[in-house]
């Protein structure tokens, strides 16, 4: 009766996982301020993998880096002559 109980939760389960992930939304692509001013010296690329919106840690680390990006960016534009 265990037995048919665990394979029961996990049945439904994977099928409650297979089911979210055939309904989950593609990102739509939309260009950042920071793309629009990047520089030679700090390319502000959009990451190349899709960021899911559960993912917050992912979201939090591609934010870091598109404002740290954008910091060096405005720097180096404060600092040419």
């Amino acid at each position: 009766m265990r037995t048919f109980l665990v394979i029961m939760i996990a049945g439904g389960l994977g099928a409650l996982f297979y089911s979210q992930k055939h309904h989950e939304v593609a990102p739509v692509a939309t260009p950042t301020a920071a793309a629009a001013q990047s520089t030679p010296h700090s390319p502000a690329k959009a990451s190349p993998r899709p960021v899911s919106e559960h993912n917050w840690m992912k979201r939090s680390l591609d934010r870091a880096t598109e404002v740290r990006d954008k910091s060096r960016s405005q720097t180096q534009q404060s600092q040419d002559p």
